[in-house]
């Protein structure tokens, strides 16, 4: 997956915003620009860990979006009546995302 950093996302807009729920209290943030789905990563080129959305949401807050979405993917699908082993889809919230513009 293409990757874009946390500085380069200052003052810019983004189509959609992704708060992927990695475990309980840590997301990873996932920004769609132009069609392309882009990691957030740090000057590194690794993949920027954020202990939940309210973090992500204020280190990120010079940037602004069109939308912005939870998503959650359970691996105990069989747990709420799913088949076993077939795939489910994440789950997505709308999330309110908060810019400082």
């Amino acid at each position: 997956m293409n990757k874009i950093t946390l500085k380069k996302l200052n003052n810019r807009h983004v189509e959609k915003v992704l708060l992927r729920s990695v475990t309980l209290s840590i997301c990873i943030v996932e920004v769609d620009i132009d069609g392309v789905r882009y990691h957030v990563v740090d000057g590194k080129d690794k993949i920027v860990r954020f202990n939940g959305p309210e973090h992500a949401n204020n280190v990120l807050s010079r940037m602004t979006t069109d939308k912005a979405v939870l998503v959650h993917q359970s691996p105990y699908a069989e747990m709420a009546g799913q088949p076993e082993g077939e795939p489910t889809p994440p789950l997505e919230v709308d999330f309110n995302w908060r810019a400082e513009v």
